[in-house]
């Protein structure tokens, strides 16, 4: 029992050094905003540009965005994300790595307020030191390993413009050739083409409003949405970094329990599905 104790007792103490440790290798820097903008401030923006030229080995793990009191909580919670979509493309255009799951959170206003409306409007970085910074991830399953993957995406961009001439309120439409890295909510570049073309059908259409809706293949827990979701507030951010409106756009994530195949699914094609996005026409 003695030699038990002592066992469980330094069981104990290496934990909490390693969770010690690990809380204090994260580290965080914040940027702030003006009132009701998605751009830093002219001082901020200078100080991070001088952050970044010394980070030459930091990971970017997680950001937080954030806005004051003034507004509703759906109109802060747009605006959080535009400011984190800001930042990660400041920091994207510094070269800093970003984490192939990195987690993105916008707060409307559903956190700890403080009584300095300045320092709620902010964005915070949390990072890590690292020795060596990775390259891109693979892709995973969301990019098919048979066919012409250039060429499916270059058929699907020319029929897209069709399918929303038809279209009409309340129609969905599957668009199947938009891929990710792994399990992350970081778009491959061969499917720009197709989203170039979602905004250019947004663009001409200017009474056109859409809910963009995630779907992942695979996944027999159902209740899982997290990543669908980010997928779909992804394109919506590079939808709103074109400038389409925010009150076009709305995002739902559905896992993997809307499949079009039966979950576990038999095949490739099956699987490719089943990972889908989707445009859902609101208003037309």
């Amino acid at each position: 029992m003695k030699l038990l104790r002592i066992k469980m007792k330094t069981f104990f103490t290496l934990l909490v050094i390693i969770i010690s440790f690990s809380a204090k290798s994260q580290e965080k820097y914040e940027v702030f905003f003006d009132f009701n903008k998605d751009i830093p401030s002219q001082n901020s923006l200078k100080t991070l540009q001088k952050w970044m030229e010394n980070q030459s080995r930091v990971e970017v793990l997680r950001i937080n965005g954030y806005c004051d009191s003034v507004d509703n909580k759906s109109y802060n919670k747009d605006l959080a994300l535009r400011r984190i979509q800001s930042v990660l493309k400041i920091l994207k255009d510094g070269k800093i790595a970003i984490n192939s799951k990195v987690d993105l959170q916008a707060f409307g206003k559903n956190f700890k307020l403080s009584p300095n409306q300045d320092e709620n409007r902010k964005v915070t970085i949390f990072y890590k030191s690292n020795q060596f910074v990775r390259n891109s991830p693979p892709f995973d399953q969301e990019l098919p390993n048979e066919g012409n993957v250039p060429l499916k995406i270059e058929k699907e961009k020319n029929e897209l413009k069709a399918k929303f001439n038809i279209a009409k309120k309340g129609d969905i439409i599957t668009i199947q050739n938009i891929y990710f890295y792994l399990n992350s909510d970081k778009l491959v570049e061969k499917s720009m083409p197709i989203l170039e073309e979602l905004f250019a059908i947004m663009k001409n259409t200017p009474k056109l409003k859409i809910k963009i809706r995630g779907h992942i293949c695979c996944n027999t827990n159902t209740s899982e949405i997290k990543l669908s979701l980010q997928r779909a507030i992804k394109i919506k951010a590079f939808l709103l970094e074109k400038n389409i409106t925010t009150n076009r756009l709305s995002t739902a994530g559905f896992g993997s329990s809307k499949p079009m195949y039966k979950i576990p699914e038999k095949t490739e094609v099956e699987r490719l599905a089943n990972r889908r996005v989707e445009i859902e026409i609101l208003d037309i």
